[in-house]
């Protein structure tokens, strides 16, 4: 007899993720996955290559995905996402933002990156030179080198951002920009999955662990504040009031405009379709 192989699902290792997985991580769901955790890029690229059947992935990789190559889809009613600021998106700048002309992105980053750039063309008008730095860059030690900055600004994701808030006299929240600009919610990752994979029951295994998750944040909010060694009433508010979980008409009507945004700015391939995973 042929042993059934074990789903394999990738989710993102940051902070804002962890309402969702907690319960699977905790082994507190029935459940045959074999879940692995990385930063968002990795997720994405595994995914791509095949030795992911699911992913908490950024966005822009669903779009950017070649059709030809790999056929994704969404599972639905699940998302990260802001509605106005995020905290843990943020472009620290010596400058005021308008005067930005170099800016250092974070490897990790991937949809972030794109929305900076629609948003200092859209919004801005700005047209910046770009180079990666670390995720782990102190952007106040860099940017206040004023023998020679290599950046006028630094575009950090995740705990990395949080980490560093309200170190720079000017900074832009990227969840709260995109609100200003379009009166929708931002979505950064959703779970994807290879079309070609047998997902069985597994969208209602992420449903439960999403709402059992969220009814923990106060817990998980402690346990990962002694992990990053952060206030843990900065991770409580965090989790409660800036991030959001759902992925219903208004989230999707945000992630439609972002992808129009990002064809219009090269950034994303034309003719992409969001599609939805069924049961």
């Amino acid at each position: 007899m042929v042993q059934k192989s074990r789903l394999r699902v990738g989710a993102v290792s940051f902070l804002n993720t962890k309402p969702l997985i907690y319960p699977l991580l905790k082994e507190e769901i029935q459940t045959d996955i074999a879940l692995s955790v990385d930063i968002p890029s990795r997720v994405a690229a595994l995914l791509s290559k095949g030795e992911l059947d699911v992913g908490l992935i950024p966005i822009i990789e669903y779009f950017r995905a070649n059709p030809s190559d790999t056929s994704y889809c969404i599972l639905p009613k699940i998302s990260i996402a802001s509605h106005g600021s995020v905290k843990s998106i943020q472009l620290f700048s010596r400058v005021p933002i308008p005067e930005i002309r170099r800016i250092g992105l974070d490897t990790n980053s991937r949809t972030s990156i794109a929305l900076l750039k629609i948003l200092l063309a859209e919004k801005y008008q700005i047209s910046a030179a770009f180079t990666t730095c670390r995720p782990t860059i102190n952007p106040k030690t860099v940017l206040q080198d004023h023998q020679a900055p290599s950046f006028d600004a630094i575009l950090l994701i995740g705990d990395s951002a949080l980490r560093h808030l309200g170190s720079t006299e000017y900074n832009l929240d990227l969840g709260e920009a995109w609100y200003k600009l379009t009166g929708l919610p931002f979505v950064y990752a959703c779970w994807v999955a290879r079309t070609e994979a047998a997902l069985g029951n597994l969208s209602e295994v992420l449903l439960e662990s999403k709402a059992r998750g969220i009814t923990r944040i106060p817990e998980i909010a402690r346990i990962e504040a002694r992990k990053l060694d952060f206030p843990e009433k900065l991770c409580r508010d965090y989790l409660q009031h800036h991030i959001k979980y759902d992925l219903d008409a208004p989230e999707i009507k945000g992630l439609e405009l972002y992808y129009k945004y990002a064809v219009k700015n090269d950034l994303a391939p034309p003719d992409r379709h969001i599609s939805f995973a069924t049961s």
